[in-house]
Order: C-alpha cells, then sequence, then structure tokens
C-alpha cells in the first residue's frame, strides 16, 4: 500500500512537473535580478505573451486528439494583418476605409474560423496529411500576408485595437507607485480557464482525450471522431485570430512577418507544459504554466540585457528540452502505471489464495 501511495505521488509530480519548472526560474531571475521582482515586472510577464498563449491554447486542442495545427501563426499573422488593413487610416499602411473595430474584429475571428474549417477538411474529409497539410497553410498564408502587406508597418490602430492588447484593466498602487493591470493579463487567464474547463469537464473534452489515447477505440465506442477533429482545428484557427488581435494590439502595428517563427515557441511552451505530442494525455493548467515559464525566460533574460542570439539558442534548447521531458515523461508514466496494475494483480491473487 506504501508503494502505491509512493507511486501515485510521483505520478503526480511528474505529471506536473511545469510548476517545479516555473518556481525554479522564477526563484532564479529573482535572485539574479532586483529588477525582476517588481510588480510592474511580474504583472506584465503573462502580456509579454499573450498572443503566444493563445496559439498554445488552440495547439493543446488540436494535440490532443494526436494532431497538430503548424499554420496557426500564419493564421495570426493573416487576421492581424487584415484587421489592420482595415481600421488603419491609408496614409499609416492601412486601405483608407476606417472600419468600425467591432467589425473588424468580427472580420478577424471569421477568417481564422474559415482557416480552422479548411485545415479540418483537409484533415478530416480529405484524409490530408495533419502535419503536412498544415505546414503547406503555413506557407500560404504567409505568401497572402506578404501579399497583402503595404511594404511598411500597418500601425495607428486605434484606441479599441490598443487597450485590448496593451490597455490597463485599473491600476493598484503599490510602495507609493501606481500600477497598471494589463487588460491581456486577464484575457489570457479567463481564456485558459475556458478552455480548461471545456477540456476536462464537458462530453467534447472527453472525446479528445479518447481519441488521442486509442481512436480506434473511440470509434468502435461510438464516437464521432472526424467531427471533434474538425472541431478543434476550428477552436485553433479562432484562437490564432484573437492571438493576432492580441498581439497588433499590443504593439499598435502589424508588418508582414508578425508571428513568424512563433510556431516553434508554441510547440515548446505545449510540450513542457505536459501537453503530450502523442496525444491524450495533458490539461490546459499545465499549458498555462508552459506559457508562464515562456514569459518568465523571455522577461528575465531581456532585464539581463543577454544577446538577442544568445536568447536563440535558449529557446532552441528550451525546445529540446521540452521534447526530452515529454520522452521522459511517457516512459516514466508508462512504468509507474505498469508497476502499479502489477502490484493490484499480486493483491488479488493473494486475496484470492486466502479465500482458498
Amino acid at each position: 500500500m506504501d508503494r502505491d501511495r509512493t507511486s501515485t505521488f510521483l505520478f503526480a509530480i511528474v505529471d506536473n512537473l511545469i510548476w517545479v519548472i516555473v518556481i525554479v526560474a522564477f526563484l532564479f531571475f529573482s535572485l539574479v535580478s532586483d529588477r525582476f521582482f517588481t510588480l510592474f515586472n511580474l504583472l506584465n510577464i503573462l502580456p509579454r505573451v499573450a498572443a503566444l498563449g493563445l496559439l498554445v491554447i488552440g495547439q493543446s486542442f488540436t494535440m490532443t486528439t494526436a494532431h497538430f495545427d503548424l499554420s496557426s501563426e500564419s493564421t495570426l499573422g493573416l487576421t492581424a494583418m487584415v484587421g489592420a488593413l482595415l481600421v488603419a487610416v491609408a496614409s499609416y499602411g492601412g486601405f483608407g476605409i476606417m472600419m468600425p473595430p467591432g467589425f473588424a474584429i468580427a472580420l478577424m475571428i471569421l477568417l481564422g474560423l474559415a482557416v480552422g474549417s479548411l485545415n479540418g477538411f483537409m484533415i478530416t474529409k480529405l484524409r490530408m496529411n495533419n502535419l503536412v497539410a498544415t505546414i503547406a497553410m503555413l506557407i500560404l498564408l504567409r505568401g497572402v500576408v506578404w501579399i497583402l502587406s503595404p511594404g511598411k508597418s500597418v500601425s495607428f490602430l486605434g484606441p479599441v485595437f490598443d487597450w485590448i492588447g496593451g490597455g490597463v484593466l485599473f491600476t493598484i498602487w503599490a510602495g507609493g507607485k501606481p500600477t497598471g493591470v494589463p487588460v491581456s493579463f486577464f484575457f489570457v487567464l479567463v481564456a485558459f480557464a475556458l478552455a480548461h474547463l471545456v477540456t476536462r469537464y464537458t462530453r467534447f473534452g472527453r472525446h479528445m482525450y479518447a481519441i488521442g489515447s486509442n481512436r480506434e477505440a473511440a470509434e468502435a465506442a461510438g464516437i464521432r471522431t472526424q467531427r471533434v477533429i474538425f472541431a478543434v482545428y476550428v477552436i485553433s484557427g479562432a484562437c490564432s485570430a484573437i492571438a493576432g488581435l492580441l498581439a497588433a494590439g499590443r504593439g499598435d502595428a502589424v508588418e508582414g512577418g508578425l508571428g513568424q517563427g512563433w510556431i516553434f515557441q508554441v510547440q515548446a511552451a505545449a510540450i513542457i507544459g505536459g501537453i503530450s505530442l502523442y496525444g491524450g494525455r495533458g490539461n490546459l493548467l499545465g499549458a498555462l504554466g508552459g506559457v508562464l515559464f515562456w514569459g518568465i525566460l523571455e522577461s528575465g533574460l531581456s532585464i539581463m540585457r543577454v544577446s538577442p542570439y544568445a536568447i536563440n539558442v535558449f529557446r532552441g534548447v528550451l525546445l529540446l528540452v521540452a521534447m526530452m521531458l515529454d520522452a521522459f515523461k511517457t516512459q516514466y508514466l508508462r512504468t509507474l502505471a505498469t508497476r502499479r496494475l502489477s502490484a493490484r494483480s499480486t493483491i488479488g491473487m493473494a486475496d484470492l489464495n486466502n479465500l482458498k
């Protein structure tokens, strides 16, 4: 019984390893720089990676079903560019339409839904390989972004975009100084909370995990796997569009390369947060931990004035570490599950012998 309790404890630690990593990273940067542990910096860790966080939510949905959406960074770029062109004046790179921001945001989300639907259609109806299909969309959509781009940044997007991406929800006083709490801080937390509720406490979420664990068994149980997979790609498209809104608002400008190369950071944050590459395991709270860790890393390295090239090295190392952790967790959790099953079988045989 004690061994079983120990296995359960180790299982929980390994499955939530991201929060140990977050605490270690937080303590490290707090010790090496007195500018890290300030209220202003702490409140802006998540807003720095808010757009990345929305992409991680979408990627987590697809990865849970043992699929990938590698086109999400280009969907972000496309929706952000379209929204910017619609609201910006001609002298700052826009079409000069100056569309009301509410309509522009709605069109951005509809565009994201359309891209997600196209991805889902190709993968479920045309039976295309999900990696190849979404890589093709990654390239295609980025090309469209550059075609639409006026050759310079589309800027001055208006107060609504600015408020969503970089505005302050309310101000708190600490140490006699006012510190604004960013809108995007709560935006990310609410988004992850909703995603966690959907994946953990709805039938749709249970079906996602069942498909990722064993698609054939899920189909045998009557789950309409194609419909669920199509839906997760639509969700990923919507998350990418919202990420585009946050990225455009935070910078108050959009250029053709916005989001380019982010997919590797998205994968790293999701995997190190516990979302398995093989599907069927992980949760959105762990994924939030992965995003938070990435934000701590970005903030800490920037405060330490580490070279941008060195930061890219850290990113590459982190992706490798994430892959190794995923492989280690998969093997270790498998071993623990086998031990627990073996222990229960032994106890069962002992009880049977006692009855005899």
